[in-house]
């Protein structure tokens, strides 16, 4: 059993990138599962399934971290009301740090899918 989605990186919408987030989190547990189904054959083995999502777990963790963390900085920086944070804020997020930030947090390779053709495969023997 594993999380995805907002369950692995809840967030403010202050980047407006939970949506993204979680399609990144899809296609990445779908590589490791498919890749997991193409070694075995087309066989969903227990251990190997197991394995897969441990490796999604490693994969993602520290991006939903990242993520998470950003959003947070994002969000109070944009909220706080003090003069020297509004000070950062208009004169420094906005100019450098949101920059740097959205090219960090926004530009994600998630890896290829990979392709199987069933054709390819002889499911006959397979149990339902």
């Amino acid at each position: 059993m594993t999380v995805a989605g907002d369950a692995m990186h809840p967030m403010t919408p202050d980047l407006g990138n939970g949506g993204g987030a979680s399609l990144e989190d899809a296609v990445v547990l779908g590589r490791h599962i498919g890749n997991s189904f193409i070694n075995n054959g087309g066989l969903i083995v227990p251990g190997d399934m197991a394995k897969a999502i441990d490796d999604y777990v490693k994969e993602r963790r520290w991006r939903a971290a990242m993520v998470v963390t950003a959003s947070y900085l994002s969000g109070r920086m944009q909220q706080g009301d003090k003069w020297w944070i509004k000070f950062l804020r208009d004169r420094a997020l906005y100019k450098y740090f949101f920059g740097w930030l959205s090219r960090l947090v926004f530009v994600y390779d998630c890896g290829r899918l990979p392709a199987i053709s069933f054709g390819a495969m002889d499911l006959s023997s397979k149990k339902d």
